[in-house]
């Protein structure tokens, strides 16, 4: 039996790095859930300009990312709004990618269960990391305190589902770490260690 892989966590928790050098080691595909949002920006591009209006509309036309992200980030039924245009846009590009291949798969998506994503997993991995930590993170990409401490906030959810992984990694430490935790996941990969999720206990890897 193959396996779909969930991962998911706040943003700048590590996914990307876990989720990318994790395929990597057990050959599976590797599906962005935020690169296919980014597509929908194109593919919903009038359903998107219909609900926010054409000031989110760049020089070329295009909807400028940053424009759109001002508006729904600061208004929880925006936000939704956008949510139920690119959302079932997401959900359907990543099932269709599983129905094209016999490869294991692994999903990153910080928002898992918000779009429905895990309903198509049989192993969940959450990537647990200190707030400060990821508010150091989020500054070395140019975001200031106040505006990642926001974004943390509106993935409230995306935490409280931490008690539906299978797996927790614990990204307490520097990225030499994270990759051996990793790493050690990779060389378990199919083991029963791995899949105690059927004796129903979450595994945790420090």
């Amino acid at each position: 039996m193959r396996n779909i892989i969930g991962v998911y966590g706040l943003l700048a928790s590590g996914k990307t790095t876990f989720s990318k050098t994790l395929s990597s080691y057990i050959n599976a595909l590797y599906i962005s859930a935020d690169e296919i949002g980014h597509l929908a920006l194109t593919s919903k591009k009038d359903d998107i300009v219909n609900a926010f209006g054409l000031s989110i509309l760049d020089e070329d036309n295009n909807i400028n990312r940053k424009t759109l992200g001002r508006i729904v980030f600061s208004d929880k039924k925006k936000l939704k709004k956008l949510e139920s245009i690119s959302h079932p846009f997401i959900l359907d590009q990543i099932k269709k990618i599983i129905e094209s291949t016999d490869k294991d798969i692994v999903i990153e998506a910080a928002l898992l269960h918000r779009i429905k994503i895990d309903k198509l997993c049989n192993l969940k991995i959450y990537i647990d990391s200190k707030v400060s930590s990821i508010v150091s993170r989020l500054k070395n990409r140019s975001i200031d305190e106040d505006k990642a401490r926001k974004l943390i906030k509106i993935q409230r959810d995306v935490k409280i589902k931490k008690s539906d992984a299978d797996i927790v990694v614990k990204n307490m430490r520097d990225y030499k770490k994270l990759l051996v935790i990793t790493k050690k996941i990779g060389l378990q990969y199919g083991s029963e260690r791995l899949y105690k999720k059927q004796r129903r206990r979450q595994i945790t890897y420090k």
